[in-house]
């Protein structure tokens, strides 16, 4: 009876589920001082594909990388 009040014992923890992580993936051709192109991959948490491209291209900027083409964008869940 003790059991059914849940007077016995202490409450149990469940474990929480991991959230699942979305992201964009946005894939760029970049080439860095006239060199030969090659790909540039940028991880977004933003929805927009937009948003996410343009935060692709600031990031390979800030590396000195000159952005040549846009490959993919995607959104990928895990």
């Amino acid at each position: 009876m003790r059991r059914a009040l849940g007077l016995d014992s202490a409450p149990q923890k469940q474990p929480m589920p991991k959230p699942s992580s979305t992201f964009t993936l946005v894939e760029l051709s970049v080439r860095k001082n006239g060199g030969s192109p090659f790909r540039f991959e940028h991880r977004s948490r933003s929805i927009s594909t937009l948003a996410a491209q343009l935060e692709a291209e600031k990031a390979a900027r800030e590396k000195g990388f000159e952005v040549w083409v846009v490959l993919n964008i995607r959104q990928v869940s895990t």
